[in-house]
């Protein structure tokens, strides 16, 4: 009892207890979510505070289970990444106080949302795998929940997650299951993820079949949650129906930080990923493949949200490739750029919320032109663009930087490495072609008359964007002296020092706003001059302005008609790549074998009854002669046979 008011403890109970309260006080609801988040959030900077004096949290002892010591716990990583999941659950909490469609059921929002801030408070604190799995288990039915709550086709999208994280939960409860007992034949406290002695001096090398087995069962599952290729397919699908904010505050964010989280602990805190090579090129494809197939699917979409949900998990890849290289520069890079993710991801998604929220319209055809009359939108979703396109100085930048250099250092002794590093590079490239045309169809061009009253969304719309855009900047401008230095080092408990050679965010930042200021000058000034109409002609006819213009959402639709490409789009778009599909037809195989293996039984045994029922009948029928005397003589018999039982059972009195 004495450890149910600790600050660990609270950091559970608290969202749980606001969950119920939101449940059963359904007026207050968004109030106690924001209380709830205020609370917990305290917690949670008290914890990251006392990780950085160096004082330390005492863990919290709970029972014994199987001879595996539980107990609630936290080290440098888990404490950053409950600061930033409180942080982000607070915005989420206040964007939608005021800012949500559906007044009579939104408690359904706060309520899953609650259960699962809770749930990823209980993974982040668990110091053994079996209280890993308790939470991790309840995120799938919290997140099932939560999914349910939009508009369209919800009830395919939570279908789909449910199936594909439940395959990836049963991997993760054998690859833990393995990892107990390897841990055991290892002589270490068994099943415990990153506590027990000489760990972290001493990750278990890649060479036992035990050992990789754990590894790539525990890696699959966490890499599912993040959101890798090609367990991703869930997530466009949601993007279709989920609110922005569900969108922004699951797969966008939280999932990232749980299953990176995960990711992090295998290959810094436990397993050393480079003593197998081949283990270590199987996850470096992965995290290539993620980053290019993902951006080319989100280049052609037409729906705003489809398409960030695809470069959502487009920049999994990038952090996958970070903490595969295993060197703590790339690890580095991928843990600050699943922090940055945070607020590039939630704020263009909040971003584009609003936009369908005042339009009522996420298909970019529809769309354009709203700059003007969404200004503190549009910047918010620009600077988003440009941090997850990787442009320098913003935070995307140094991140993806980081993740560079690690294959720059590698390809030193093994020049392979430096094709992940092209990858990388293009896949940001063309990031960035995604974007603009985003920007453009929603901000830029003309607007349609329909859109012409759209005003910019109230305060609690445009601030928590807004505040995600200037911490992309912030983190940007400041890497080395904030995130990386108060957040990134205690996380990996070592100092990152990284050779930028002679760029200098700020200085970069200066020339920029100088040229920015240039372009802006002669925009001014250039506008005195008005420029003379010329007619356009083609073929001897006459172009209309409605023929010359060019709609954003055609800028690529070219690269389908490239042959390779064509394939690829061929196959994506019909479903070949999405896992689903196959774990739907195995399982309609296996159902189909199990009906006619029961049905086949089941027929066996009536046959059964059936004959030995007519064997019976025509036994008794050769015993009834309809004779007299032969009726008398079974009279008798039975008679004969009750008086011999009669006279035994007296003898026995």
């Amino acid at each position: 009892m004495r450890y149910l008011l600790q600050p660990m403890t609270l950091l559970v109970l608290i969202p749980l207890v606001g969950a119920l309260l939101a449940f059963l006080i359904r007026p207050a609801r968004r109030y106690i979510a924001i209380a709830a988040a205020l609370g917990t959030g305290y917690f949670a900077l008290r914890i990251f505070l006392d990780g950085l004096s160096g004082t330390g949290t005492s863990p919290i002892p709970l029972p014994e289970v199987f001879g595996i010591a539980n107990r609630l716990q936290v080290d440098g990583l888990s404490g950053v990444i409950l600061l930033l999941v409180s942080g982000f659950a607070l915005l989420i909490f206040l964007y939608s106080f005021r800012f949500r469609g559906g007044p009579r059921d939104d408690w359904k929002f706060f309520t899953f949302a609650l259960l699962t801030y809770g749930a990823a408070n209980g993974v982040l604190l668990a110091s053994s795998v079996l209280v890993l799995y308790f939470f991790w288990g309840v995120l799938l039915f919290t997140v099932y929940g939560l999914l349910f709550y939009g508009r369209g086709d919800v009830e395919m999208a939570a279908r789909k997650m449910f199936v594909l994280n439940g395959v990836a939960d049963f991997l993760l409860l054998f690859g833990l299951l393995v990892f107990i007992i390897y841990t055991k034949q290892q002589g270490v406290e068994p099943g415990q993820l990153a506590y027990f002695p000489g760990v972290r001096g001493e990750r278990f090398a890649l060479t036992d079949p035990l050992a990789i087995v754990a590894f790539v069962c525990i890696a699959a599952a966490a890499l599912t949650k993040a959101g890798a290729f090609p367990m991703h397919t869930w997530i466009p699908k949601a993007a279709e129906s989920a609110p922005a904010e569900t969108m922004a505050f699951i797969p966008a964010s939280l999932d990232k930080l749980l299953g990176i989280y995960l990711f992090v602990r295998l290959c810094y805190s436990i397993f050393e990923i480079r003593s197998n090579l081949t283990v270590q090129l199987i996850f470096l494809t992965i995290g290539a493949v993620t980053v290019l197939a993902m951006v080319f699917m989100a280049i052609v979409q037409k729906d705003v949200m489809r398409s960030l949900a695809y470069l959502t998990v487009s920049q999994v890849g990038y952090m996958i490739l970070g903490i595969a290289s295993g060197t703590i520069i790339g690890i580095a890079g991928g843990l600050f750029h699943m922090v940055n993710g945070i607020f590039y991801k939630g704020s263009f998604f909040l971003a584009a919320g609003a936009v369908r929220r005042q339009t009522g319209e996420s298909n970019l055809e529809k769309l354009g032109g709203l700059a003007r009359a969404m200004p503190v939108t549009f910047f918010s979703f620009l600077i988003a663009a440009l941090a997850i396109s990787g442009v320098p100085p913003l935070n995307g930048f140094v991140s993806k930087w980081l993740v560079y250099q690690s294959f720059v250092e590698l390809g030193r002794t093994q020049p392979f490495f430096l094709v992940f590093l092209v990858v990388g590079a293009f896949g940001s490239v063309l990031t960035l072609a995604s974007f603009l045309k985003l920007t453009h169809s929603l901000f830029l061009g003309r607007r349609p008359k329909p859109l012409e009253g759209v005003k910019e969304v109230s305060f609690t719309g445009w601030f928590p964007p807004l505040l995600m855009a200037l911490t992309c900047i912030a983190f940007g401008l400041f890497a080395f002296r904030l995130p990386l230095r108060y957040l990134v080092s205690p996380a990996l408990s070592a100092s990152v020092i990284v050779p930028l050679g002679h760029f200098s965010p700020l200085a970069f930042a200066a020339i920029m706003l100088v040229i920015l200021s240039l372009g802006f000058l002669i925009y001014v000034v250039g506008g005195s001059y008005k420029p003379r109409p010329r007619k356009v002609f083609l073929g001897a006819e006459e172009l209309t302005e409605e023929e010359m213009h060019l709609s954003g959402p055609h800028f690529y639709s070219s690269i389908k008609e490239i042959k390779i490409f064509r394939e690829f789009y061929r196959f994506a778009e019909g479903g070949s790549f999405d896992p689903f599909h196959y774990i739907e037809g195995v399982a309609g195989v296996i159902g189909k074998t199990l009906k006619r293996l029961i049905d086949d039984a089941l027929n066996a045994f009536v046959r059964f009854v059936r004959y030995f029922s007519n064997l019976a009948g025509k036994g008794f029928s050769l015993l009834h002669t309809g004779g007299l005397s032969f009726y008398l003589g079974w009279i008798l018999l039975g008679i004969l046979i009750l008086i011999l039982f009669l006279i035994r059972g007296g003898g026995g009195v």
